[in-house]
């Protein structure tokens, strides 16, 4: 091989390395590029929006071009956000975020702890000090069981789908998807899944109980 197919070689390489074009991308370009991607837009799409052309924006998200100010005002209207936005070298913390296949498991119809037929998995993150969101899952027939249990702090509930059966107390509710419930953790209270089909349900405690 040449000198010059040589340095050819190398320079094709840099080119496909991704590492090296993060690198050098300009924040702009990948902030645009983000915030247009979880608004689920096209470029044409944004386009429209923004009263730009298309091309103006896939050279700007290329790194090609460095927008005017009021071509970025006009974006972050668009994209309902700031100017600072496009600056900021990171994007938003995920710490406030639980990606749904990133939820922490709890416990399982293995685990000696749980009844069978129930999946419990983190729903909030684990940066949060007061409150916990669980993510719960009961099988068709699945419960807590017959004995009740009591504990300190507040808990409220929404059924996403099935049917819940929820015991507090002396009372009996039964919630179906959109339903809520709200009660104090120390009055006795147990769940049941009553539908013929998966019960799935979002939970909150207050303090913390896992």
């Amino acid at each position: 091989m040449t000198k010059k197919n040589a340095r050819q070689a190398k320079g094709r390489q840099a080119t496909a390395d991704p590492s090296r074009r993060e690198m050098s991308e300009p924040p702009i370009a990948q902030r645009l590029r983000e915030l247009r991607q979880q608004h689920r837009l096209t470029m044409r799409g944004l386009a429209e929006l923004a009263g730009v052309s298309a091309s103006l924006i896939s050279d700007v998200e290329r790194g090609r071009v460095e927008p005017s100010i009021s071509v970025l005002k006009r974006l972050a209207g668009a994209l309902d956000t700031t100017l600072i936005y496009f600056f900021s070298e990171t994007g938003p913390s995920e710490d406030r975020v639980v990606r749904k296949g990133d939820r922490r498991a709890l416990g399982s119809a293995s685990a000696d702890s749980m009844a069978p037929g129930i999946h419990f998995e983190l729903a909030s993150p684990d940066s949060t000090e007061t409150i916990e969101a669980i993510y719960g899952r009961y099988d068709v027939g699945a419960s807590m069981g017959d004995e009740p249990v009591t504990h300190e702090g507040e808990e409220w509930g929404m059924v996403l789908s099935g049917r819940l059966k929820v015991w507090v107390g002396d009372d009996v509710y039964f919630l179906d998807p959109g339903d809520s419930i709200a009660f104090s953790s120390s009055i006795p209270h147990r769940l049941a899944n009553v539908a013929d089909e998966v019960t799935e349900y979002i939970w909150i405690d207050t303090p913390k109980t896992f």
